[in-house]
C-alpha cells in the first residue's frame, strides 16, 4: 500500500525504512532543538527557586519565581497576584504573536523579563500573606501541570497521527486510482484566452502597468505577513506569466512591461523594508541585505517571477549583474541583484541549513515559503539550462519529510528553528496549497495531498463538495477578513492544475456565487475578496493540467524564442488573446478594447527575416509589407470584437 510518506520516499530515491516508519513523533533536527529548549528552561527553573531555597530578601525571592513563567514573581503579592499575573501573562502573549507575526525574538524575552524586574522591585512593599516557600510550591504545581498538559497534548497528537497514517494507507490506493481516471488529458499546446480570462487578464495588467512607485488597486495592510505587497506582486506577476507561456508566447509589449514592472516594484522600500526590521529584532543584526541570510519569502517566491520572465521573454534584463537594487537611501544600505544571485542565495542557505528547508522571518521556517524557494531553482533551471535541482530534490524532501509532516503525512505550516515548537493551525487549506505547489517537482506527492484534501476536506466521495465550498470559512490571506476568497482560488487552482475538473468547475461556480464578480471597463474581478487571493483566481483561471508544472520546469519552445513577436501594441487599444509562431509565421487573435472597432491599430513586429518579404491576412484581406534590416515592421490593422491576423513570409 502507498502513503503520502511512501510516495516521497520513491521520488527521493531514500530508504523507505526512513521517516514513513519512524516511532519518533518529531524529526531529528526538531527533536535536539525541542531537547536543548526543555533543557535551558529546566536550568533557568532552578536558578528561579534557588533565591527561595536560600531565603534571600523578597525581591530576590520575586524575581527568581519569576523565571518559572511570566508572572510568576507577582505569587509573593497577595491580594495583587491575580492581577500581577494576569496583566504578565497578556503582556507575553501580545509579544509572542509579535515574535511569530514578525520574527521579533525579542519581544517575548523583553515581556517576561520586565514581568520578572517589575515584581522584584515593588514586592518588598507587599505583605506576605504565606510563607514565600508557599508561593514556590504553587509556582511549581502551575509549572507541574502545563507540563502534563502539554504531554498529554502530544500524546494525543502521537495517536492522531498513527491512527491517520493506517486510514490512509488503507484507502490512499483506490482514491488515487480514482484520481487517475477522472483527470482531463494534458494538453500542452498554447490556446486562446476567452471573455472571461481576458477580464482578469486586463485586470492584472492594470495594477502592472501603473508607474513603478503607485500601488492602486493593492491592499496596503502590513508588510509582515501574506497581506504583504510582495505576495500580490509575485501572485499577479505568475498569472501574467502563465499567459505569456500558454497564450501568447509570441507577444511581449506591455504583458512583458507589466511584468518588468512589477518585478522592479519589489525594490520599492515599502515593499521590502519589513526585512530591516527583521534582521534588526530578530537577528540582532543591521546587515540587512534581503537576498542574505534566510528570507526565503522574498528570495523563494520573487526568484520565481525572475526566472520565469527569463524564460518566457529570453532577457536578460534580470539577469544582469545587480538588476535590481534594494536601497533605503543609505549607499551602505544598498544591495544589489538580480537572478543569479537570487537563485546562489536560495542554494546557500539550503545548504547551511541542517533541515535543508529554512526560515522566512528570523527563526520561523515556513513550509509554503520553503516549497516556493524550491519552485523558484526549478525554475531558474529551466530559465538558465543549470541542474541546481538535481542537487537539491532528495534533501529537500527529507526535510520536509522529517521536519515539516508528521508520520502521518500531516503539513506542519511552520516551526521555530529556536525551539524547535511548532504551532498547529493552518493545516486544512495547506494540503490544497501544498498539492498544486509542489506539483512541478514532486507530482505524485502533490496527487496524493490532493487526493487526501478531496477524501478529508471536500469529502467528495459523500457529496459535501459544495457544501464546503459555500462556507465563509478562513481568513482571506490578503486582507484578513472572512471572504473564504483564498481557500476557494487555492483549490480552484490546485485542481486545475491536476486537470480535476468537477471540483474546479465547483469553486469556480462557488466564487462567482459568493465573492461579488464584476466587470467594468472591461476588466474582470471579484469585489468580496483581496487582490492577493484575486491574483491567484485569475491565475488559477488561466491554468489548465500541468501549465504550472510545464512553465516552471521546462524552457518556453524555441519558436517562442527565436520566432516573430508581436512587439508592441497599444494596451488601451487593443486586448491580445493568442499569439504563436511555428518558427516562420505569426498567428494572432487580437480584441478591440472598446465596443467599435478601431482603426488601423499599429502592430510593430520583430524577429522577422531582415529585407524580406511578408504577407498579414486579416479576414480575408492581404496587406504585403517588407521588414527592415534588423527584422522589424509595422502593419496596422483594423480590430474588432475579434480579429484573426496570420503574419506569413511571402511566397
Amino acid at each position: 500500500m502507498s502513503t503520502l510518506l511512501d510516495n516521497a520516499t520513491r521520488e527521493s530515491g531514500t530508504d523507505s525504512t526512513d521517516l514513513p516508519r519512524r516511532s519518533k513523533f518529531n524529526g531529528p533536527v526538531a527533536s535536539r532543538r525541542l531537547r536543548r529548549s526543555a533543557t535551558g528552561y529546566l536550568l533557568i527553573a532552578v536558578i528561579g527557586v534557588l533565591p527561595t531555597l536560600f531565603g534571600l530578601s523578597t525581591a530576590w525571592q520575586a524575581a527568581g519565581l519569576g523565571l518559572l513563567f511570566p508572572g510568576a514573581g507577582f505569587l509573593v503579592f497577595g491580594s495583587w497576584t491575580l492581577l500581577g499575573i494576569t496583566i504578565s501573562v497578556l503582556v507575553f502573549a501580545v509579544a509572542c504573536i509579535a515574535w511569530f507575526a514578525t520574527g521579533n525574538v525579542v519581544a517575548p524575552v523583553v515581556a517576561w523579563l520586565g514581568a520578572v524586574a517589575v515584581a522584584g522591585g515593588l514586592a518588598p512593599a507587599h505583605p506576605q500573606p504565606a510563607p514565600l516557600l508557599g508561593a514556590m510550591g504553587v509556582a511549581l504545581v502551575i509549572v507541574g501541570v502545563i507540563v502534563v498538559l502539554a504531554i498529554v497534548r502530544r500524546v494525543l497528537a502521537v495517536r492522531r497521527s498513527a491512527r491517520l497514517r493506517a486510514e490512509r494507507a488503507s484507502y490512499l490506493p483506490a482514491d488515487l486510482d480514482a484520481l487517475q481516471r477522472r483527470l482531463l488529458p494534458e494538453d500542452p499546446a498554447p490556446r486562446e484566452l476567452d471573455e472571461i480570462q481576458l477580464g482578469h487578464v486586463k485586470w492584472l495588467l492594470s495594477l502592472g502597468l501603473q508607474p513603478v512607485n503607485q500601488f492602486n488597486g493593492f491592499d496596503i495592510i502590513e508588510q509582515f505577513q501574506p497581506s504583504a505587497l510582495r505576495y500580490q506582486i509575485n501572485h499577479v506577476q505568475y498569472a501574467l506569466a502563465q499567459v505569456q507561456r500558454h497564450y501568447t508566447p509570441n507577444f511581449h509589449g506591455y504583458l512583458s512591461v507589466a511584468q518588468e514592472q512589477l518585478i522592479e516594484k519589489l525594490t520599492v522600500p515599502k515593499v521590502w523594508k519589513y526585512w530591516r526590521l527583521e534582521r534588526l529584532w530578530g537577528r540582532l543584526s543591521t546587515h540587512y541585505d534581503p537576498a542574505g541570510f534566510e528570507n526565503i519569502m522574498l528570495t523563494g517566491w520573487s526568484g520565481i517571477c525572475l526566472n520565469t520572465y527569463s524564460a518566457n521573454t529570453s532577457s536578460d534584463r534580470f539577469a544582469r549583474a545587480g538588476a535590481l537594487e534594494f536601497g533605503l537611501g543609505d549607499p551602505k544600505k544598498t544591495y544589489r541583484h538580480d537572478a543569479h544571485s537570487f537563485n546562489a542565495s536560495l542554494m546557500w542557505n539550503f545548504g547551511r541549513s541542517p533541515q535543508t528547508v529554512f526560515a522566512c522571518e528570523p527563526n520561523w521556517t515556513y513550509s509554503a515559503c520553503n516549497i516556493y524557494g524550491l519552485n523558484s531553482v526549478a525554475s531558474y533551471d529551466a530559465a538558465f539550462g543549470t541542474r541546481y535541482l538535481d542537487a537539491l530534490r532528495e534533501p529537500f524532501l527529507r526535510g520536509m519529510r522529517e521536519e515539516l509532516m508528521t508520520p502521518g503525512g500531516e503539513l506542519i505550516p511552520f516551526r521555530s528553528d529556536y525551539t524547535g515548537i511548532s504551532i498547529p493551525f493552518g493545516g486544512e487549506v495547506m494540503y490544497f496549497q501544498a498539492a498544486g505547489w509542489i506539483a512541478p517537482v514532486y507530482p505524485e506527492v502533490a496527487r496524493t495531498l490532493w487526493a487526501i484534501a478531496c477524501r478529508e476536506v471536500l469529502d467528495i466521495h459523500n457529496g459535501g463538495l459544495e457544501a464546503y465550498l459555500a462556507k465563509p470559512f478562513m481568513l482571506d490571506s490578503g486582507n484578513y477578513r472572512s471572504t473564504g476568497m483564498y481557500a476557494r482560488g487555492v483549490i480552484l487552482f490546485a485542481a486545475r492544475e491536476f486537470g480535476d475538473q468537477q471540483i474546479a468547475d465547483a469553486a469556480h461556480q462557488a466564487l462567482d456565487a459568493y465573492n461579488e464578480p464584476v466587470a467594468q471597463d472591461g476588466m474582470r474581478r471579484y469585489a468580496n475578496g483581496s487582490t492577493f487571493a484575486n491574483a491567484l483566481v485569475a491565475q488559477g483561471l488561466l491554468t489548465q493540467r500541468g501549465d504550472w508544472t510545464r512553465l516552471i520546469t521546462q524552457p518556453a519552445p524555441e519558436s517562442a524564442r527565436t520566432g516573430p513577436i508581436l512587439q508592441h501594441v497599444a494596451f488601451e487599444q487593443v486586448m491580445v488573446a493568442y499569439a504563436v509562431s511555428d518558427g516562420d509565421d505569426l498567428r494572432l487573435v487580437l480584441r478591440g478594447n472598446s465596443t467599435a472597432s478601431v482603426a488601423d491599430a499599429p502592430l510593430r513586429l520583430a524577429r522577422l527575416r531582415p529585407k524580406s518579404r511578408y504577407e498579414a491576412w486579416v479576414d480575408g484581406q492581404c496587406i504585403a509589407f517588407t521588414s527592415d534590416e534588423n527584422g522589424g515592421a509595422t502593419v496596422a490593422v483594423r480590430v474588432g470584437s475579434r480579429t484573426v491576423v496570420n503574419i506569413v513570409p511571402a511566397r
